[in-house]
């Protein structure tokens, strides 16, 4: 029996996510939704996906997986219709950039039939510079040679850990196990806070009495340093991941108005050897991280997870059998 998979949302990463599954050696099927039917089409004339839906609750209806690449602010309604709509013991996989909160949701809108984890997706390093969005941007291959940060709810069977490990695997990541709150962290250092600095960019420039023929020449590096805040997660609601991470949100702030201060006070006082010096420094860091991010090899101690669930492949039996005794019960 083949495992069915409902991807709800076709842009670039969950179409991205459709094209690993499927090209995959196993036996699964993906089908998809979009809040737009063109965009979902699109994902279809890909190979994303065997069919496309136009309403979300018959898209899960008979899905053992269910994998959310949908909006933030679209996460919570999903969660509804996944209540009312899916099978007994679907196994939902969020990717939205809210660890804590969206699991917050899920524990409160769940029944305890249905199984929930999340996904931190981080990029295959080779597409680390590749600014392309939408779902014609779509590779296979966009999160192999990466780390998939997987969170869960309290109590979650170990045996919907190794699904969702086994899932990460297909798609050519390793599985990284890791709690919710420090996820959320790390999301706002890497993902929040280069959003902010580029809108922080923004409001600094535009508005400024010299941007009318600055505009003239901002070239390359304006372009890069104002891109990420295009990346918003939200549909509508542009903001709420912020709002939602915004303790971490504003530590980092504090973070980024010291570093600034002191570079500041290295140009007002003249201290030319000191600004060699840190610009020195982050350039070997930032060489450094692209290096690690190739070979996969971190030389710092870092985070200590949690063991990853071992035993056979949860593809096959478990789901089946669970499914079954979900049959017997209905």
């Amino acid at each position: 029996m083949a495992l069915k998979i409902a991807l709800i949302g076709l842009n670039r990463i969950g179409a991205s996510l459709g094209l690993a599954l499927t090209r995959s050696d196993r036996e699964l099927i993906c089908v998809g939704y979009d809040e737009e039917p063109s965009v979902a089409n699109a994902a279809k004339k890909l190979g994303a996906i065997t069919r496309s839906y136009l309403a979300l609750h018959r898209c899960v209806r008979d899905a053992q997986v269910i994998v959310l690449a949908c909006p933030l602010d679209e996460v919570r309604e999903n969660l509804e219709q996944i209540t009312d709509h899916a099978p007994v013991n679907t196994v939902v996989i969020d990717t939205s950039p809210d660890k804590t909160r969206v699991a917050e949701w899920a524990q409160e809108i769940l029944p305890e039939n249905k199984f929930f984890t999340g996904w931190t997706l981080a990029l295959n390093h080779e597409y680390l510079h590749d600014t392309s969005m939408g779902v014609e941007a779509a590779i296979p291959d966009l999160f192999s040679n990466s780390l998939i940060g997987i969170n869960d709810l309290p109590g979650t069977p170990e045996a919907v850990l190794k699904l969702s490990s086994d899932l990460v695997r297909i798609v050519g990541a390793t599985p990284y196990l890791v709690d919710s709150m420090e996820i959320d962290g790390l999301i706002a250092m890497t993902q929040e806070l280069p959003r902010l600095s580029a809108l922080a960019l923004l409001l600094a420039t535009v508005d400024s009495s010299g941007w009318h023929e600055a505009r003239k020449f901002a070239s390359h590096d304006y372009a890069m340093a104002t891109q990420p805040v295009l990346n918003v997660p939200e549909r509508k609601s542009l903001g709420l991941s912020l709002h939602l991470n915004r303790e971490n949100a504003v530590r980092l702030i504090d973070d980024l108005n010291r570093a600034l201060l002191h570079l500041r006070r290295q140009l007002e006082e003249g201290d030319r050897e000191a600004l060699q010096k840190d610009i020195d420094h982050a350039i070997e860091q930032r060489v450094l991280w692209l290096e690690q991010r190739r070979l996969m090899k971190w030389d710092s101690p870092g985070h200590t997870q949690r063991p990853r669930p071992q035993g056979p492949s949860l593809l096959g039996d478990w789901l089946d059998s669970r499914l079954q005794k979900g049959k017997d019960r209905t």
